[in-house]
């Protein structure tokens, strides 16, 4: 059955991307974040740890760090930090750096990367979107979902210049499953969808959630006699997933991680893949029902496998390990992993607007669907959409998916609302449009103005000045300053420790990455506890500096819990007889001391 007729003619419909149409838009939209950024494109400018951690994470792999040796050794030395991450993302910051080293040298070819390898995932994001929104409605409405990937703020915010992180990959990878998904044909289609979801689960196991959506859309599928859409899906995941655990992990860990691809996680896919390859194929002349009961029981058998082999990562939390004050006052308080009623009021709009009107444009066109293929196309497409929303409503930083996945809709929704604009007399109507339209393109930014006009003016101003003190400091200032010091491990922050391994020689005692959750809860404890329980951490752990940023979120978040802590007292100046100031330009804002022999 095909999945190419949504109610348009053949003539207005294209299998291809209007490219002249999505390169344009994708270069005013990245001259527009350029110049958003005023300028400020080097490491020291990275918005998230996670960023500076992993250009960190490719220096040491072009520096000869082993493919497989994925420990920082810089936090919590000296053993330092087994990471959950990838090599798949640092391939191509890394390419890029081999590319213009020779002819830039390593900072300018390493500043060119982190801004060019956003903004590549934002142009294939854009091609993307822009290719299915195409087949189904033509090349103009393929246009406007490129733009719309623009408003997908969650999934665009992390494909700006500096964003080099792994999401905005798993972004790029779940829209490449959805082409596939809504292909022509099984053969190709589904095994495109399960290599895209292998990747990304190779890359993070935030898409798990995505990859069983997707299997259940295939087992749909199965009932309306199309199995073969869950043999191709499932095949090209399990093989997948084995050859890029082999490529990217190896032999030598062979631990049952719950936060990254594990043996046990390659063992059920295996299981799923072969035992539904094998089972189906000898099912094809049996009622749907018999095969479907067949899926579920070998679904059982995956199940089995996990709970005999890695129990604990059956609870569904991969961080139920983390130290409970680690969670505590750290984990739970990182905004993008909790759900939409933890968000403030512009960011959950985006969350729950572009994929609330993507869910209604389905909706729409189900109804208006010139045939059963056309209804079938949207009604798998809605339960793809929503199963992608109530993930992201749960985990904001899933919501990019659901973002991305709406704009093929939302660009048919806004056509139409501005052709019935051209078309209206009625002055009322046409400005209604417009709101419409609008609030299409920018709901975030409507709902925070009004939460902002709304608010009490003191409300409102306190908000804005607080606003200004997160951008916390200017560590370029301050990186002459501490590369004339020897290097030694520091007690930092954990949101400017990636800032200061980046930046500089020096070694940190932990970042905010949760396998580290035992340095995690010194660095804690450390800047809560009485001063005395701060040196007696840092002997242990053999810091010989503190390093601060008291206009930073962190240091204020630490100083309002605990006002008689070690940071409080650093940060109003009553400084332990223990440590020596260290000069630091008064611009930067970073402070720092020296621990002085007893």
């Amino acid at each position: 059955m095909s999945y190419r007729n949504s109610g348009q003619s053949p003539g207005e419909r294209s299998a291809a991307i209007p490219w002249r149409g999505v390169l344009l838009a994708w270069v005013a939209i990245s001259l527009l974040m350029l110049v958003g950024s005023g300028g400020r494109l080097s490491p020291a400018n990275f918005v998230d740890g996670d960023d500076a951690l992993r250009l960190q994470q490719v220096r040491d792999l072009l520096g000869g760090q082993a493919w497989f040796d994925l420990r920082q050794y810089r936090i919590a030395p000296p053993d330092g930090v087994a990471m959950h991450w990838t090599r798949v993302v640092d391939i191509p910051i890394g390419a890029m750096i081999l590319l213009l080293r020779p002819l830039l040298g390593q900072g300018l070819a390493e500043s060119i990367a982190i801004v060019i390898v956003p903004l590549l995932n934002l142009l294939a994001a854009m091609a993307l979107a822009a290719r299915l929104a195409a087949r189904q409605f033509g090349p103009r409405i393929g246009i406007v979902a490129a733009l719309l990937v623009a408003a997908a703020v969650p999934a665009s915010f992390r494909m700006m210049p500096l964003r080099i992180d792994h999401h905005a990959m798993q972004f790029v990878l779940a829209l490449v499953a959805l082409n596939g998904l809504f292909a022509s044909t099984p053969r190709m289609g589904a095994a495109v969808a399960g290599a895209a979801l292998a990747l990304a689960l190779a890359i993070s196991l935030e898409s798990l959630p995505l990859a069983v959506i997707v299997g259940g859309l295939c087992t749909l599928r199965l009932w309306r006699g199309q199995g073969e859409w869950l043999i191709k899906y499932l095949l090209s995941l399990s093989v997948a997933s084995l050859a890029l655990f082999l490529a990217t992990r190896g032999l030598a860990d062979q631990a049952q991680h719950c936060d990254a691809v594990s043996p046990v996680h390659v063992a059920a896919l295996l299981w799923m893949g072969g035992g539904v390859a094998i089972v189906l194929g000898q099912l094809r002349d049996r009622p749907p029902l018999v095969s479907l009961l067949a899926v579920c029981l070998i679904g059982a058998g995956a199940i089995g496998i996990a709970a005999v082999w890695a129990p604990q990562c059956l609870a569904g939390d991969a961080f139920a390990s983390v130290d409970p004050l680690v969670r505590k006052v750290w984990l739970d308080s990182v905004l993008e992993g909790l759900p939409v009623w933890r968000q403030e009021p512009g960011f959950a709009a985006t969350i729950i607007l572009l994929p609330l009107f993507g869910l209604i444009a389905c909706l729409r066109l189900f109804r208006r669907a010139a045939d059963r293929a056309a209804q079938l196309f949207w009604l798998d497409y809605a339960l793809l959409l929503l199963g992608a929303t109530l993930v992201g409503l749960l985990v904001a930083r899933a919501s990019g998916v659901s973002c991305l996945f709406a704009t093929v809709p939302a660009a048919w929704q806004v056509a139409e609302q501005f052709a019935r604009w051209r078309q209206d007399s009625l002055l009322v109507r046409r400005m209604g449009r417009v709101v419409v339209m609008v609030t299409l393109l920018l709901p975030g930014v409507l709902v925070d103005q009004a939460a902002r006009l709304l608010a009490p003016v003191g409300q409102a101003s306190a908000g804005r000045a607080q606003g200004e003190v997160a951008l916390g400091c200017d560590f370029s200032k301050a990186v002459p300053a501490l590369e004339a010091i020897p290097p030694q491990t520091l007690l930092t922050g954990l949101d400017i420790g990636p800032t200061l391994l980046v930046m500089t020689r020096h070694k940190v005692i932990a970042t905010a990455h949760h396998r580290a959750d035992t340095a995690i809860r010194d660095v804690i404890e450390a800047f809560l506890g009485p001063d005395e329980a701060a040196r007696l951490i840092m002997a242990r752990r053999g810091a010989a500096m503190v390093v601060i940023c008291p206009g930073g979120s962190e240091a204020r978040f630490y100083a309002e819990k605990a006002p008689d802590g070690f940071i409080a007292h650093l940060m109003s100046g009553r400084t332990p007889p223990w440590l020596q100031p260290v000069p630091m330009p008064a611009a930067g804002g970073v402070k720092a001391w020296r621990v002085l022999p007893r």
